[in-house]
């Protein structure tokens, strides 16, 4: 079907925590089958809160739920020799191998890429970590946080005078996720050419730099290091978010031109601040963005920030709230598009979810499933996959291999 072009391609998922995670479901949503491996003495994110309703479970955790959707599940047990041999069977039928393990754990168990397509000449394989396979920081373990520190990240965020600071929690992990989606496209579109595998290698602090190219430009160019602005603007003024009625609720505003000022002013209907001389062009605004800003705050503090959304653009001014995690699942503009979608669980229940930020022939994914139990596809994996027999599955399970 058209926006599933990846229907008949299986992919061996190894991966853990958000990053490769993330690429993975993407791909199951574009029709993929991904057969997720865990193991149950070494869960990650089923472990990590939060839980649905704060009950705890294995099946319950927000952040596995979140990235692992239109997923199959089998546990097996890497430390035993059997359960590694059920992962070499998995790879010979596999189109795809993916990982994010810290460097040398698949090469530990026999899973390197070396030693897989020996397995599978035709295999694309995914390593993906935080910064890369070779050069002296190989063997480093980090995640999201101290991606943001190395990747530059954090040094062109903050407030003036301030300190670095993270912009988001994980936000480096969907950055590298994403260069890894096209990494794993590429190589399927060139298998297709060529029928030769490759290995694709995603750094996220590289990935994460690439994002940067204001400051890492300004400095090749003129040796100059970017200031940390907040929410300013060098070309704009004012330029920021402004809190609004209610808890945590805030608006961001933006005027450009000094014409766009005038526009402002008469929104809000205050003329008086077209003749002082602080505000009356864009440089002397710039200069006092401090009083301005303030000026504003005492504006907009009684007022929902929808309200002052509607009044700013029916005026031509640039204006929009600060939707927050609930506002944006139920914003109708998302759900009529199709982003937003409600997806039943076996255990939890129907919860909503952001889907892709792009359509296949104006079709968003249409058959989003619901992230798998632990071990719940372990039957169809053994038995239809790899036609192990009933004895044989009980034998993995009373060696431990099946990691119950």
């Amino acid at each position: 079907m058209s926006n599933q072009p990846l229907r008949g391609m299986r992919i061996l998922d190894f991966g853990r925590a958000v990053a490769v995670p993330f690429a993975t479901q993407v791909l199951g949503w574009l029709g993929a089958e991904v057969v997720l491996v865990e193991n149950v003495s070494f869960m990650t994110n089923r472990t990590l809160p939060p839980f649905v309703d704060a009950v705890a479970g294995v099946n319950r955790s927000g952040i596995f739920n979140l990235m692992n959707s239109s997923k199959l599940s089998v546990t097996l047990d890497m430390r035993k020799a059997e359960g590694r041999e059920v992962a070499r069977e998995l790879v010979a039928i596999s189109d795809v191998v993916t990982e994010n393990l810290p460097y040398g754990a698949m090469e530990k168990v026999g899973l390197g890429y070396d030693k897989v397509r020996r397995i599978n000449p035709t295999i694309i394989y995914l390593s993906l970590s935080a910064f890369g396979r070779s050069g002296p920081m190989k063997g480093a373990v980090s995640f999201h946080s101290g991606v943001a520190f190395v990747s530059g990240l954090a040094a062109v965020t903050g407030y003036p005078k301030g300190q670095p600071r993270m912009a988001g929690s994980v936000l480096p992990d969907f950055v590298g996720a994403s260069y890894g989606i096209l990494g794993l496209l590429e190589a399927l579109y060139h298998r297709a050419q060529t029928g030769q595998g490759q290995y694709v290698e995603v750094s996220m602090s590289e990935a994460q730099t690439t994002m940067l190219p204001e400051a890492i430009a300004d400095y090749s160019l003129n040796r100059i290091e970017p200031k940390r602005v907040g929410n300013r603007h060098k070309a704009k003024a004012p330029h920021d978010i402004y809190p609004c009625r209610g808890d945590q609720k805030w608006v961001a505003i933006s005027v450009g031109t000094d014409e766009e000022w005038h526009k402002f002013c008469a929104a809000i209907e205050r003329p008086e601040w077209l003749a002082d001389l602080r505000f009356s062009a864009k440089a002397n605004r710039q200069k006092n963005q401090g009083a301005l800003d303030d000026l504003i705050s005492l504006w907009t503090r009684d007022r929902d920030p929808g309200e002052v959304t509607a009044l700013l653009q029916r005026h031509g001014v640039a204006a929009f709230p600060v939707l927050d995690s609930g506002e944006l699942l139920h914003d109708p503009h998302l759900i009529e598009r199709g982003f937003v979608a409600s997806v039943p669980h076996k255990e939890v229940g129907a919860r909503p979810m952001g889907t892709t930020a792009w359509m296949i022939d104006n079709q968003r994914p249409y058959d989003i499933r619901p992230a798998p139990l632990l071990g719940e596809h372990n039957e169809y994996v053994l038995k239809e996959l790899l036609s192990l027999s009933d004895r044989d599955i009980g034998d993995l399970g009373k060696a431990g291999a099946m990691g119950h």
